[in-house]
């Protein structure tokens, strides 16, 4: 009989070693992907205020103190920000902690000086934004053992497992010990089980409290004993155990429960947070710091006794540490933010670059363009404005860095943080006025056919489309006869407008569609011209960013690169510029529109800035059914819709409307002027007001406008 057990346990020892050899020596967890907002980067000249900075590291978690000692702090002095950056890993690899000042003047950095010598270039840490995690799904971030704070580690083997390094995985003397303790205590302070028999419970068992669990624990705790360095179970182990709940998702190991419960990475932990954390793992519901303070605190204390017993901290640390209140993240927080409707893009992106299955549960980093301070400030503007206009309007809005092509924040209706249907990438609908860029952009390009002086007619039109008269009008029901083509763009004249269309031929319209941007070929009619094409915010967007970039198109972005979790790259995005529009021909089309915000639609934003401050257009569709507006400054483009989901008239054209959130957000965020230099091959021309021929310099009736070079063969004479 005895030699039958021991067969039995000695094939039943071979049959664990096998299955938790390979199981515990490959990928031992699936991991969610962490996204990443963007890094800030600083540099002299970077058009940033010290208070936009500030409240960049305060989202970060960073903590202001008249003393910067050490990773995660900063300091405040007239115009100058100390910051001790925490280390870090980014696209361009590993970023070592340091510490540099930033200046400031009233344009923005002027200087960044780090040990008395001037730096060109410094970034902070990205903001981790989500973790994608499945409904099954555990959630942790993974630590190394090196980089775990020696406090913690000591004071977790002085309250779990003091022998650790000694035991071969079970301990009957730990056993008798705790026994002992929670005796002459009267109360539980102690468990039995080894560290590595927690981990073998957690790991690769059930909760159910049997003999057989039991025996099973001590056998797999023999096996990994034996197969792994106590180093190993122990990173294991930190990165396994159960530590609290968000909901429905678990929170399993010390590095995702430092940012759960203090928003803060271990290495910036204080002893009495270590010690909060420690007492956690015996019960992390009982001991829960949000339901139950007081337990956790007198829990908390208990171990900060056991450390200071234990000669792990001083007496004046014991004293300050039990002297702290439980001070905690808001449940959810330690993800900085909760930004659906641009996760919504996110995903759908990763979707497309259809990145290798085995990736999406390793732990990988996606680091996105999202601007937390952009996407925050986005939803606060609408979901503070749009309820006061009518409480039935719905809004997208985004903003992008056209530059790059770069989506910085993205907003899919008026409620923010709602996760349902995202208008800002779904909701096509009619853009209205904001084809009309597209139209003057093409016949500019044109040259020697049209200029910004030539005089379009504004006269009462008829077209016949499938049996039926349609008569285009414009806003106010007036016609105003001869209007240069500069004027009828900057206050959106429909007839003409419909004129110069048909004049260019729609298939021409169709092709200045494709070549700034839209993926999808739409049938155009007439009606076309008056914005009578169904598109989402985020395609029109599209268009606009080739628009404000100077007739440079590249595709829209959510993600910039991804990373495994070793830090290297198996995505970075290389999407191509390529140019649509000349330079020369956007500059002109861009003076229109900057005088659209000075004299036209647009108007109003010239009572806050008097001075060129943006290029933009008014939309509005049919019965007031939508209300846009698109505009940009020297480095981003804002696209605003407003509308009812039932289609119903929102009463609100484009400039009552969608231009009202426009200007709010930039008066918030603030704003970087619009300066366009004039090109090469453009010069400044006058033409006749009366006829809209170039004219000599001396002749009356009769304004400067800028004009292509060696376009205009010959002028007329004055009027």
């Amino acid at each position: 009989m005895a030699f039958v057990i021991l067969l039995v346990l000695v094939i039943y020892f071979i049959y664990l070693d096998s299955k938790i050899t390979s199981t515990f020596s490959g990928q031992k967890w699936q991991v969610p992907a962490q996204i990443y907002g963007r890094s800030l980067a600083l540099y002299p000249g970077k058009y940033l205020t010290q208070a936009h900075l500030i409240q960049e590291l305060e989202q970060l978690q960073y903590r202001r103190s008249q003393d910067v000692t050490g990773p995660g702090q900063f300091s405040v002095k007239g115009g100058s920000v100390s910051i001790f950056r925490r280390s870090f890993t980014y696209v361009n690899g590993e970023q070592i902690a340091e510490r540099f000042n930033v200046e400031f003047n009233r344009t923005g950095i002027s200087r960044i000086v780090q040990q008395g010598q001037s730096l060109t270039f410094a970034q902070l840490e990205p903001q981790l934004i989500e973790h994608l995690v499945s409904p099954h799904q555990e959630d942790r971030e993974l630590v190394r053992l090196d980089l775990v704070p020696t406090l913690l580690k000591e004071t977790l083997l002085l309250v779990e497992d003091r022998e650790f390094y000694q035991h071969r995985g079970v301990s009957p003397l730990s056993v008798l010990r705790a026994f002992w303790v929670n005796l002459t205590a009267g109360r539980t302070v102690q468990g039995g089980s080894t560290l590595t028999q927690q981990l073998a419970k957690n790991m690769y068992l059930t909760h159910d409290r049997t003999l057989w669990r039991k025996i099973n624990e001590a056998f797999i705790a023999l096996v990994l004993d034996y197969r792994f360095s106590k180093d190993q179970i122990l990173e294991a182990y930190l990165n396994e155990i159960y530590l609290g709940q968000n909901h429905a998702t678990a929170v399993h190991g010390f590095g995702l429960a430092s940012r759960f419960y203090f928003g803060k990475p271990l290495t910036e932990l204080s002893a009495d947070q270590y010690a909060l954390l420690i007492g956690v793992v015996k019960g992390p519901g009982y001991y829960d710091p949000r339901r139950f303070p007081e337990r956790a605190q007198r829990r908390r204390d208990l171990v900060l006794r056991l450390m200071f017993e234990q000669e792990l901290i001083n007496d004046a640390a014991y004293q300050q540490a039990l002297a702290k209140p439980i001070k905690l993240v808001a449940r959810g927080q330690y993800l900085n933010a909760s930004f659906p409707a641009y996760m919504d893009a996110v995903k759908r992106e990763l979707r497309q670059l259809a990145l290798d299955p085995s990736l999406t549960h390793s732990g990988i980093k996606v680091f996105t363009y999202l601007d937390p301070m952009a996407q925050t400030q986005a939803e606060r503007t609408v979901s503070q404005l749009v309820p006061e206009m009518n409480k039935d309007l719905e809004a997208a809005m985004l903003v992008v860095d056209y530059q790059e092509a770069a989506v910085q924040a993205l907003v899919g209706g008026k409620t923010a943080g709602y996760a349902g249907f995202n208008r800002a990438l779904e909701a096509k609908r009619p853009i209205g006025s904001l084809i009309k860029p597209a139209i003057f952009l093409e016949a500019l390009a044109q040259r020697g056919r049209f200029t910004l002086g030539t005089l379009l007619d504004d006269s009462p039109l008829s077209l016949r489309n499938n049996n039926q008269d349609w008569q285009p009008q414009n806003f106010d029901k007036r016609f105003r006869g001869q209007v240069s083509l500069m004027r009828v763009l900057a206050d959106s004249l429909n007839v003409p407008t419909v004129r110069l269309g048909l004049q260019l031929g729609m298939p021409k319209i169709q092709d200045a569609l494709q070549r700034l941007g839209l993926e999808r070929r739409v049938t155009l009619y007439p009606s076309a011209l008056l914005g009578a094409v169904d598109l989402s915010p985020y395609e029109l967007t599209q268009l606009y960013q080739t628009l404000a970039n100077n007739g440079v198109h590249q595709s829209l972005a959510t993600v910039q690169a991804v990373t495994d979790q070793y830090g290297a790259v198996v995505y970075q995005r290389n999407s191509p510029k390529t140019v649509r529009y000349a330079a020369e021909d956007v500059y002109l089309l861009h003076y229109a529109m900057i005088e659209s915000t000075l004299t036209g639609t647009a108007q109003s934003l010239a009572r806050t800035w008097p001075q060129p401050t943006f290029a933009g257009k008014t939309g509005t569709s049919s019965d007031y059914r939508d209300s846009w507006f698109a505009g940009f400054d020297q480095d981003t483009l804002v696209t605003v819709w407003l509308g009812r989901d039932d289609n119903q008239s929102t009463g609100l054209t484009g400039g009552t409307g969608a231009l009202r959130v426009f200007a709010d957000y930039f008066r918030q965020k603030g704003k970087h002027n619009l300066i366009r230099y004039m090109p090469d091959n453009v010069e400044w021309q006058r033409f006749s007001t009366n006829s809209g021929l170039p004219v000599p310099e001396y002749c009356p009736n009769s304004w400067l406008l800028p004009a292509h070079k060696n376009s205009i063969l010959s002028m007329a004479a004055c009027d």
